[in-house]
């Protein structure tokens, strides 16, 4: 029950809730930057999805129904 980002031990009962990460402030930091990295989009009778924030698909601006 390691942290995946510093490699120092999770709390159990955060690990049973699905948590794989610590919340000390180095790991909150680094899991900020990368999801600031990401951004969530609604992709047309799929649900939504993740795409890296400087993907073409956010620059196109038409649903790929169109």
């Amino acid at each position: 029950m390691l942290c995946v980002v510093c490699s120092s031990p999770v709390n159990p009962d955060r690990w049973e809730l699905g948590y794989d990460y610590c919340m000390s402030p180095d790991c909150a930091h680094q899991l900020r930057e990368r999801a600031s990295k990401y951004r969530l989009i609604l992709v047309p009778k799929q649900g939504f999805t993740y795409v890296e924030a400087d993907s073409t698909h956010l620059q196109i601006g038409k649903s790929s129904g169109r």
